[in-house]
């Protein structure tokens, strides 16, 4: 079925339409990624599926009783709420559900022969059982441990956590509600490669749809079976992955070049016969008829195809120290208080490309800090064997801040280059002469402030470059293009990276932080790496936690699940028809009869008359079963 179906949809800004009609559907149990150049409106698309933003012709329609979950902070209901109670309001109904079967077995205890309760009851934990209200817990605790959070996370107000750990936290909450269509823009940024590998796993299993946009090539062919690409203010759907998506564009490039150039010669000549023919009275006729085939022609004209070419040229220079040792580490400890990383023993030569990986809080940016002397070591050295003029592209240089405009602000930091040279350099890196004088700093997007903080690294000539997460907000032609220069660069590269593709591409060595400990690498990339080393490694770890946790788990659930028992054999168990006071009088009551009874026994009138013995027997008999059955019904007390 059609989850939405967005028609002929355009949205302006200024009064010019940012993108043609776009036509699309999103179907069930489909994973499509939404590519293209940055600034093109995919972002814009998504906002429209969700009616943050109106359509200006055109419409989306979503299909009934559907639901759409959006990845935004926006999801987070509460920043007064602690991680945990935040997670847990996707279950409000559930909990609800369960206070509400707590009540009815209270009450169960004292109306234990009210029938339409216990039913009630009965209806209402069987719907529980199925909901998965005996698991959601275990649910929550899965999904925040993958994204990062310890358990001792959970108290903390929503407040005190960064906006990434936020932006980490709603992702947490949207699986958990399971919408029936997830809808994720850049879902990768702020996840460290472990988290990014769990999450494609997850969502190639998930029950709903996912429309996603991503610049991350390994993260999109993981996931997509369909790629929509937005590129030239049009789209263009592909069925595959991105591999088949990158072959079949390619192929349809061709073709569509191959039927230009076709019609263009069919053209040629059919002017060429009207023009040559035309003036001689015996071809006339068919001059004319040459006239209305290049008419039809023209009116269905093949467009030229255009190849998106990557306006970005970047040259990144810096001083060739090929093999000379530059940096000597010996036993190093860093981190703040406690250790982060223990013992570790690196030697970086020029001309080093090495990758620093590991999961978000390992200790990566702190071991480039100490690196680069902002922090001390906790233990150990870490030693400068030449002078090195050192760049460093921070994790957080995308708020980078200014009220100038783009040209203000490379004057102020360059004052040796003329205005000219300033168009030409930012040109390079696709800004506009009037982009330049118009587009304030604080007023660019991510991807508009990671290339000023690229064009001006560059004119640094560092002879070690440490770029720390340089891919996150960069489009995958601006991407490709930073790949080439830094494959060109002839100094040392330092990164750290979530980016699987660009690591690969870019670096030849590695660095990894795993459990508070190195394991270092002198060669290869990190699929290697992951092949050889890290999966085995995982997998072992993994295996050992999920047989502890399963244990912990299973011991849980047999807990709960006696609970239950118990609280269903409370509910079903006989209940006493009298007040237990009203049964010990009736009881006293028996006694005194039975013993007057028996008293009968002696005496002649019954025992010399059959008759009346037998009577007197059925009597007692009779007052002993009434007494049994009083005992029977007190014991219930008893239990109680």
């Amino acid at each position: 079925m059609i989850i939405v179906q967005v028609q002929n949809a355009v949205k302006e800004y200024n009064g010019v339409p940012l993108f043609s009609p776009v036509s699309f559907e999103i179907n069930e149990k489909e994973r499509i990624a939404l590519i293209g150049p940055n600034g093109t409106g995919k972002s814009t698309i998504i906002k429209m599926i969700t009616g943050e933003l109106e359509t200006d012709s055109g419409k989306v329609v979503i299909g009934k009783g559907f639901t759409i979950g959006y990845l935004s902070q926006s999801v987070i209901s509460d920043l007064g709420n602690t991680l945990y109670e935040e997670a847990s309001s996707v279950f409000a109904d559930l909990e609800k559900m369960g206070k509400d079967l707590q009540a009815m077995c209270h009450r169960l205890e004292t109306e234990y022969d009210n029938q339409e309760l216990l039913e009630t009851y009965s209806k209402l934990e069987t719907k529980f059982s199925e909901l998965g209200g005996y698991d959601y817990h275990y649910k929550i605790d899965m999904m925040l441990g993958k994204f990062g959070f310890d358990k001792k996370d959970f108290d903390r107000p929503i407040s005190t956590f960064s906006g990434g750990e936020r932006m980490k936290m709603a992702f947490a909450k949207i699986l958990l509600m399971k919408p029936d269509l997830l809808l994720l823009d850049e879902p990768t940024n702020h996840l460290d490669i472990d988290t990014i590998e769990w999450l494609e796993s997850y969502l190639k299993t998930y029950p709903g749809s996912v429309f996603f946009v991503s610049h991350d090539r390994y993260f999109i062919n993981a996931l997509a079976n369909k790629i929509i690409e937005l590129d030239q203010h049009k789209i263009e759907t592909y069925i595959g992955d991105y591999e088949k998506y990158a072959v079949l564009k390619k192929e349809r490039y061709e073709q569509q070049l191959k039927a230009y150039k076709h019609q263009q010669a069919e053209m040629k000549k059919l002017e060429w016969f009207i023009t040559y023919y035309m003036p001689k009275p015996r071809f006339v006729s068919r001059a004319h008829d040459r006239e209305k085939k290049l008419a039809r022609l023209k009116q269905n004209a093949i467009e030229a195809p255009k190849e998106t070419k990557n306006k970005i040229s970047m040259n990144i220079t810096g001083e060739i120290r090929k093999g000379k040792k530059l940096i000597s580490i010996e036993n190093m400890t860093v981190g703040y208080d406690e250790p982060l990383v223990s013992n570790i023993n690196l030697l970086i030569e020029g001309g080093d490309k090495l990758a620093i990986l590991g999961p978000n809080g390992s200790g990566k940016t702190t071991f480039i800090k100490t690196i680069k002397g902002e922090l001390r070591p906790l233990s150990g050295e870490c030693e400068f064997l030449t002078d090195l003029n050192i760049g460093y592209l921070r994790q957080d240089g995308i708020n980078l801040r200014s009220p100038q405009t783009i040209f203000e602000y490379f004057r102020d930091m360059y004052p040796e280059m003329s205005n000219q040279e300033i168009y030409n350099h930012l040109g390079r890196y696709a800004f506009s002469y009037d982009e330049v004088n118009e587009k304030v700093i604080d007023n660019l997007s991510g991807g508009e402030r990671m290339r000023v903080v690229i064009a001006e690294m560059v004119l640094r000539h560092y002879d070690v470059l440490i770029l720390d997460e340089p891919t996150n907000h960069l489009d995958m032609m601006t991407k490709e293009e930073l790949i080439e220069a830094l494959n060109d660069y002839k100094g040392t590269l330092l990164v750290v990276s979530h980016d699987r593709y660009f690591v690969d591409k870019v670096t030849n060595k590695l660095i990894f932080f795993h459990n508070h400990k190195t394991l270092y690498y002198a060669s290869g990339t990190y699929s290697e790496f992951k092949v050889d080393v890290l999966d085995p490694l995982v997998n072992k770890e993994n295996e050992e936690i999920s047989n502890q946790k399963a244990l912990e788990e299973q011991l849980e659930r047999e807990k709960y699940k006696a609970q239950v028992k118990t609280e269903k054999k409370k509910i079903n168990k006989p209940r006493p028809k009298l007040a237990k006071n009203k049964i010990e009088e009736k009881l006293a009551r028996l006694e005194r009869d039975l013993s007057v009874k028996h008293s009968y026994l002696d005496l002649p009138e019954y025992y010399q008359n059959s008759q009346k013995m037998n009577e007197l027997s059925q009597e007692i008999s009779s007052l002993e079963k009434e007494y049994e059955s009083l005992i029977d019904e007190l014991s219930l007390y008893d239990e109680d």
